[in-house]
């Protein structure tokens, strides 16, 4: 049975029952996904699995974050970045219902793993007025530093 259907099975059973518990946690720690996710699809599973479940183990969110996280910067290409392509698909899933608190957590995650992080999830996870004030506040200190020789 390969890893994605065995997680949509999970996915399933806990869409059904609107809830993940702690030993419905330990599944896909041990058993479905027990190295890492590789595909962008689990990817997606999990994140939409947060959206419609009402409630779930205290682990369950540090879980999802820790594992999606850790598949965005370092199970991706380029590794230890996000590029505009994967920026955009993040954002793209991240704003299809997922909990508000949820989807700029993991963002943020995302953003201090790697070692470089495109405009568009930083946009994303500041929030756009929050982010242009932040960057207003970096161009007036060049302005305003004096010129070196």
């Amino acid at each position: 049975m390969s890893s994605s259907s065995t997680l949509r099975d999970f996915a399933n059973a806990a869409i059904q029952s609107k809830r993940i518990r702690f030993g419905d946690l330990r599944r896909p720690k041990r058993d479905i996904l027990p190295a890492r996710i590789t595909t962008r699809e689990e990817a997606e599973v999990l994140i939409a699995l947060d959206s419609v479940v009402e409630k779930a183990d205290r682990e369950w969110r540090s879980y999802l974050i820790g594992t999606v996280r850790d598949f965005v910067v370092w199970g991706l290409s380029p590794v230890g970045q996000v590029d505009r392509a994967k920026a955009e698909w993040l954002v793209a899933v991240l704003s299809s219902g997922v909990a508000r608190k949820t989807a700029r957590t993991l963002a943020r995650e995302i953003a201090r793993e790697a070692y470089q992080v495109d405009e568009a999830l930083l946009i994303f996870e500041t929030g756009r007025r929050k982010w242009a004030r932040q960057q207003a506040a970096e161009r007036a200190k060049e302005v305003a530093a004096p010129a070196r020789p």
